[in-house]
């Protein structure tokens, strides 16, 4: 049985890479630029990001969440869009894995319709907006003609996952039969130093007591 939107407390979720805002070492140091280059989307990161995540496909990894049967969703950013050409990582992302041919599709199925905090700017995990909230400010902006078997929701970073969360849940209430993954570029790792950003792993996010857990 298909859980009821409202009952969807976990989500299964990938990641690539591994970024440490915190970490002095050289690798952490280098996570926060090379974030900073993926949220600017300059070509070369999102080139560099398709790549390997078609070499981790082609590897073993992320076969439920991508596939030549899977539509890829990119997250809506904070705030709704003020221009048509405003930056907008997620969908660079979902471009360049499509052009690897890595997913049947890219459809800009979300969006924002209300602004939350940006959780960037935010360092404590309470200050920042849970998975009811998100739910609550985004909406299904396209029509599709019919349900896809998998849909798969791309953000270029994940931290607690309660936007990914927030996102699985409207698309859950669209589409119940729907198969709703998430997949991040990267995941971050607060308070502790990496030794290398590429990571790729496969976990879950989910609630526990209302708060968003992500693991690993």
């Amino acid at each position: 049985m298909v859980p009821s939107p409202r009952s969807l407390s976990e989500v299964r979720f990938g990641a690539l890479l591994t970024y440490s805002p915190d970490g002095t070492s050289e690798a952490s140091r280098k996570s926060v630029r090379a974030v900073a280059d993926i949220k600017n989307c300059l070509p070369a990161h999102i080139l560099r990001i398709g790549e390997r995540f078609e070499e981790a496909f082609r590897g073993g990894m992320f076969g439920d969440f991508l596939g030549d049967n899977v539509l890829l969703v990119p997250v809506p950013r904070s705030a709704p869009f003020k221009t048509k050409d405003a930056a907008w990582p997620a969908l660079e992302i979902c471009n360049a894995l499509a052009t690897r041919r890595l997913c049947a599709g890219v459809d800009r199925l979300l969006e924002r319709h209300t602004a939350v905090k940006k959780s960037a700017w935010l360092r404590k995990g309470a200050e920042r907006p849970g998975p009811d909230q998100h739910e609550a400010t985004i909406r299904c902006a396209s029509v599709l003609a019919q349900s896809p078997p998998r849909i798969t929701i791309v953000d270029d970073v994940v931290t607690r996952g309660a936007t990914l969360l927030g996102c699985a849940r409207v698309i859950a209430t669209r589409f119940p039969n729907c198969e709703v993954r998430a997949l991040a570029v990267v995941r971050t790792m607060s308070k502790r130093e990496i030794t290398a950003m590429l990571q790729p792993i496969e976990g879950r996010i989910w609630l526990q007591n209302g708060v968003p857990h992500r693991e690993p």
